[in-house]
């Protein structure tokens, strides 16, 4: 860890530009119904549900010129040179929000989408990380799907090549990984699970540092943005097909 953290401060978009994802037509629907439904989280009408989403949940969305970095500045994956894959193994879990789905559908990969997440025993609770045994008991693992894996774990993504089969339409917790938000301290640390890392030079770190950054704030946001609809809009998203990838009766 580095003596001083530094703060990431918000800037004009950065010259490195990460492979485009061109949201298709459940996605940009999904969009618009959060341009609508966000305004009715404090209006008079759904005054109730509000209350209860505030007595269970933070609701206050994150930006990139509040969080802070705890580590070199430059470090980030070097996913070229990896020998390991970080879509393997007890922690290779991924949990999905409402804008994954809604991707995974418009790039045709919805049959990688299931509610049956892997149950581990004890022993293998004992190599998952901390975060992994707190996401499994929010009410994200309760009813939020996961991605397909295989018999030993592995992401069932992940082609031939060793590269992910839904790129660049692939989850948001994928595309900020090994960044991950601390957010008591509203602070990004490196996953424990990721080996692979180089520092650049100071003329490219802070183009990738600031695109990494920016996926686990938009990861978290997509959360937030999750409760919200489910709580106003759930009528529109049965509409948009998206709640059939949920364990709805888990959110009663």
């Amino acid at each position: 860890m580095t003596s001083s953290l530094p703060i990431l401060q918000e800037a004009p978009p950065p010259p490195y530009e990460p492979p485009e994802h061109k949201p298709g037509p459940l996605e940009t629907q999904l969009d618009a119904l959060w341009t609508r439904a966000r305004g009715r989280v404090y209006s008079l009408a759904y005054w109730r549900e509000t209350l209860r989403l505030l007595r269970k949940f933070n609701l206050r969305m994150l930006n990139t010129g509040e969080i802070k970095i705890a580590f070199p500045y430059g470090q980030v994956p070097d996913c070229e040179s990896c020998v390991d894959i970080c879509c393997t193994g007890p922690n290779a879990i991924v949990s999905l929000r409402l804008r994954d789905v809604a991707a995974l559908v418009d790039a045709g990969r919805a049959d990688h989408i299931t509610l049956d997440r892997p149950v581990l025993d004890k022993a293998a609770r004992r190599d998952t990380t901390w975060a992994r045994r707190e996401a499994d008991g929010s009410v994200f693992h309760q009813a939020f799907p996961v991605l397909t894996r295989d018999r030993t774990g592995t992401c069932m993504l992940l082609d031939d090549d060793r590269k992910c089969g839904a790129f660049p339409a692939w989850p948001l917790s994928c595309a900020r990984y090994p960044y991950a938000l601390d957010l008591q301290a509203k602070m990004v640390f490196w996953a424990k699970g990721c080996a692979s890392l180089t520092v650049l030079p100071s003329g490219e770190a802070p183009p990738r540092v600031r695109a990494l950054v920016r996926a686990v704030v938009d990861a978290y946001n997509e959360r937030v943005k999750d409760i919200i609809l489910l709580h106003v809009a759930r009528k529109e998203l049965d509409e948009l097909g998206l709640l059939k990838f949920l364990d709805v009766e888990k959110l009663r």
